[in-house]
């Protein structure tokens, strides 16, 4: 009975967490904490999950390489909590099948020299036997445990269905420890991400703005340059990998601003041992409507990127068979101070991300940067959404 209960029970969580996707009646922004300037950043407090904010991410991608051959690869795992009900002190769960928050994993390989890119996601309700968030560790505590069990786990979830496993995002004695595994897609890969710098806070000490009034807005960090070592599964076998990586953390209540339709962000780490971070959001006709960026210099000196001090023109196109969206992989980059513009390339442009459940596709991809004469400065990851008919941001 129970091997025939199960799979029911997990049909029936995923298909509440699909419709919940959409807001519950009542659910009013104002009933959630905005983000807001003056934030008290506290660590490892902000690495955890936030129930008063509505959304939050832990987004995380990286450029490896094969220990065996030295061949590129890229990496993605996104872990997104959707708030579904604000957390109330005179209204506690009744239960734990109460939909409190949706935790939903997006996770991929780029392989550049097989052109291959493989996308995987899973969408549940959090629940002991689904998916949910860690708690922050008190004081003294050296072991945080979530509602499973699991020590030091900031976000997990089960595997697709068909996989006996589970995605997980821990953070132990200082280092990110990722898992992943989807067996129908041949996508697996276990890594762990040791930050080498101290986080970098974007906009101002934290706070970082996505409209021009300011009422539209995140907290919003980076760990630009974490060590990463592990395995990927290729053709179904592992394969050492090492690389860097650069984890994005944002937390926030309030939803694009009006008019807006999707973002291009890019996180770039350059040979120099500068760190950029610069997004624009687009309006419905493709232009700026807002932009903000951050360089952290070689010195370690941080500048607030405003709109004006850089620019980005969109370059070549590539036109997604799947979704027939057209999106910009290769962009020509202009910086404040810099001798001439540089380039931003996608290592190959099929790394698009398209969701089965959802309906959500965008692309996210390894890219590399080059100078006028095509010598390469560095490397990174773009995130392109809101292109194409149907398109959104992933959440």
């Amino acid at each position: 009975m129970k091997r025939v209960l199960k799979p029911i029970i997990l049909m029936l969580s995923t298909v509440a967490a699909l419709g919940a996707m959409e807001p519950l009646a009542g659910d009013a922004e104002s009933s959630w904490r905005s983000a807001s300037p003056g934030y008290a950043w506290a660590f490892p407090r902000d690495l955890y999950a936030h129930p008063d904010f509505k959304t939050e991410w832990w987004y995380i991608t990286g450029n490896l390489t094969r220990v065996d051959d030295g061949r590129p690869l890229g990496y993605q795992l996104t872990f997104f909590r959707s708030g579904l009900a604000p957390a109330a002190a005179d209204e506690p769960r009744t239960t734990e099948w109460d939909p409190v928050d949706l935790i939903m994993g997006h996770a991929a390989v780029s392989d550049a020299a097989a052109g291959r890119h493989v996308f995987s996601e899973v969408v549940w309700r959090t629940h002991p036997m689904l998916g949910g968030f860690g708690v922050a560790p008190v004081p003294g505590d050296a072991s945080p445990a979530d509602s499973t069990g699991a020590q030091a786990s900031v976000a997990w979830c089960r595997a697709p269905a068909g996989t006996d496993a589970r995605w997980s995002l821990d953070y132990r004695d200082g280092t990110y420890h990722l898992r992943v595994r989807d067996d129908a897609r041949g996508l697996r890969y276990e890594l762990e991400c040791r930050p080498t710098l101290p986080p970098l806070f974007h906009g101002r000490d934290g706070f970082s703005p996505k409209s021009a009034s300011g009422r539209e807005g995140s907290l919003y960090f980076s760990q630009t340059r974490m060590a990463t070592r592990g395995r990927v599964w290729l053709n179904g076998k592992a394969v050492a990998v090492k690389g860097t990586s650069w984890l994005d953390r944002e937390i926030f209540t309030s939803t694009l601003a009006a008019g807006q339709v999707g973002w291009d962000w890019f996180a770039l780490r350059l040979r120099d041992g500068s760190d950029l971070m610069l997004y624009r959001l687009r309006d419905g006709a493709g232009a700026t409507d807002f932009a903000l960026g951050t360089w952290r210099r070689p010195d370690g000196t941080v500048q607030v990127l405003e709109a004006g001090q850089w620019s980005l023109e969109p370059g070549t196109l590539w036109t997604s068979p799947a979704t027939g969206s057209p999106y910009p992989t290769a962009f020509t980059l202009r910086l404040p101070g810099h001798a001439g513009p540089v380039r931003v390339e996608a290592l190959f442009p099929e790394q698009e991300n398209v969701s089965e459940r959802t309906g959500i596709h965008y692309w996210e991809g390894a890219v590399r940067v080059l100078n006028d004469k095509g010598e390469e400065l560095g490397q990174g990851f773009v995130e392109l959404t809101g292109y194409g008919q149907g398109s959104r941001p992933p959440i």
